[in-house]
């Protein structure tokens, strides 16, 4: 089978007027003024994240602007379709799907194991373990049994993008299982799809700069498919930054996939729908493919500095909310963390008075090869003149502090007033909570409540619960940045707007316990305790060390 993804149209896009249709990567800016291209349109929505960050990482690699005047003009007025399939068909040879020379994302050699079906590289789809113990309860095993062309790309780009842990020699993704991506996406006047790509492309040298080898120009240091593949069967078998050209961030291959491109079926696709004459059923996979080790810096990757390397952030049970804004959107220095590259030069370099831009953050949150769910959120990018913004900053990584203070004393609280057993101290008087399921709680308060967090931390009731919160304090405290921005800018005082987020806080804290800490069944509850554990909630959250953090 000849598929290659430069000149197939095998993306799903959807135009202005509303037209669903197929298109190939150059033809993004096609009829760009009279009926342009505006989003993505696959059928699922790991799919979309794959897809744009294929885009992104396209034009990285060819079609990057020279400097920042070539970025400011081409962000209005998009290279034709014609020049950008000029650049992309310098990597023509380097996108074939299937056919006898190497392939798309694919091992460089025929593997000699057993063929899988092809829903395996779909990363959400129930595996061996899970259909042995038939504990496939939301997603059934044979629902996806043969899919075309364009779903496997999609499909195979996903799984290596996002490449999870589990099992003996399965390699992540260059980012580690399940990574967060965050994308800058426009606003009304920088809405279509092909603004939504440039957004993210870096200047040229400054790409080449990030990380890598920029001196290794073969196209085996930028596509690691066009040459024999790099296993890893001793630990000494590493892919490390220096080994490959900036470029192969966006093209790392851990797992060693062929897709059966032989063997082909006809009939209509199980995940798109879509008639083909060219259905794919059947894979291979062979462990020990290519295991990234070391300090990589995607361009779009959120980090945590480590004491010896950058740690890519990944998404945890409750999404992305506000509540990730230090790390996301602005830097975290006492957590050390740092937002994705893009998020950087955009803040720093090139937003504009008057943009209403936002943060585009999705990614899976998985537990080895368990896909627990797909996470995505959007968060507005304000323009914040450069004369208040450290000030600024200060103020709004205060503003969310005392609000993951409080979330957590919620849970905490909730766990007092469910699971926990009052003990008074007969010489201090005060309380201390003791646990059935939670064992060695340290004597020293802050430590015994890190404890507790951190031992309910996978608790989905009480996470859940936590994730009301941030829920319903988002739109609150979008207003306060709003607010922030407001009284620096016109030299005001903001303790009024600081007072009443605090007090919203405690109030949407309070509200939350009384809604769910009598749900027990009323043989279960205590009452006593409950209102006991509410009243320290209440203490707390009213207390000095939030109120010191908001210096109010």
């Amino acid at each position: 089978m000849q598929f290659n993804l430069i000149d197939e149209q095998w993306i799903p896009v959807r135009r202005r007027d509303g037209t669903k249709t197929m298109i190939a990567p150059y033809e993004v800016t096609d009829q760009f003024k009279e009926n342009p291209v505006m989003s993505l349109d696959a059928p699922r929505s790991d799919f979309n994240g794959a897809l744009i960050q294929f885009l992104i990482g396209l034009v990285q690699t060819v079609a990057a602007p020279q400097n920042g005047a070539e970025w400011r003009k081409k962000l209005i007025e998009p290279p034709a379709p014609e020049e950008l399939n000029a650049a992309f068909s310098s990597v023509h040879h380097a996108f074939e799907l299937g056919g006898d020379g190497p392939r798309f994302m694919q091992d460089y050699d025929a593997l000699t194991v057993s063929q899988g079906n092809i829903d395996g590289i779909l990363i959400d789809m129930p595996g061996d373990s899970t259909t042995k113990k038939n504990t496939d309860h939301f997603i059934k095993r044979n629902t996806v049994k043969k899919i075309c062309p364009s779903c496997s790309a999609i499909a195979l780009l996903t799984m290596q993008i996002n490449a999870p842990a589990g099992g003996q020699g399965n390699r992540t993704s260059l980012r580690g299982g399940g990574p967060l991506t965050t994308i800058i996406a426009g606003d009304k006047q920088h809405d279509t799809l092909w603004q939504l790509i440039w957004l993210n492309v870096l200047e040229h040298g400054a790409f080449l700069n990030i990380c890598c080898n920029p001196k290794l120009i073969t196209d085996d240091a930028k596509f690691p498919w066009m040459t024999k593949t790099r296993t890893s069967e001793t630990e000494e078998n590493v892919c490390q930054p220096g080994d490959f050209h900036p470029a192969v961030m966006f093209w790392g291959m851990p797992r060693r996939i062929r897709l059966n491109t032989d063997y082909l079926m006809n009939g209509y696709c199980d995940t798109c729908g879509q008639l083909s004459d060219s259905l794919i059923s059947q894979y291979q996979q062979k462990n020990f493919g290519m295991n990234f080790t070391g300090s990589w810096l995607h361009p779009l990757s959120p980090y945590s500095i480590g004491k010896d390397e950058l740690i890519p952030t990944h998404p945890q049970p409750g999404g992305v909310t506000y509540r990730h804004w230090l790390g996301l959107v602005q830097q975290d220095n006492n957590d050390k963390k740092m937002p994705a590259r893009i998020v950087h030069e955009f803040i720093n370099n090139r937003h504009r008075a008057g943009w209403q831009f936002r943060l585009w953050a999705f990614g899976y949150d998985m537990k080895n090869m368990n896909a627990r769910c797909w996470y995505e959120s959007r968060m507005p990018l304000l323009y914040i003149d450069p004369s208040i913004r450290t000030e600024y900053e200060n103020t709004v990584a205060s503003v969310i502090k005392s609000a993951v203070i409080v979330g957590k004393n919620l849970r905490i609280a909730l766990k007092n007033a469910i699971h926990g057993k009052p003990i008074v101290d007969p010489i201090t008087n005060k309380i201390k909570w003791e646990y059935k399921d939670i064992k060695k709680l340290p004597a020293d308060e802050d430590k015994r409540r890190s404890k507790v967090l951190f031992e309910t931390k996978e608790n989905t009731s009480l996470i859940s619960i936590e994730s009301l919160f941030w829920q319903n304090t988002e739109a609150l405290f979008y207003a306060l940045l709003a607010d922030i921005t407001k009284t620096y800018e016109n030299k005001m005082e903001m303790i009024a707007y600081l007072m009443n987020w605090h007090n919203c806080l405690c109030l949407e804290a309070e509200r939350l316990f009384d809604a769910y800490s009598w749900e027990l069944p009323i043989e279960d509850s205590n009452p006593k305790r409950i209102v006991i554990a509410r009243n320290e909630m209440r203490k707390f959250n009213r207390g000095s060390k939030v109120k010191n953090l908001l210096n109010l």
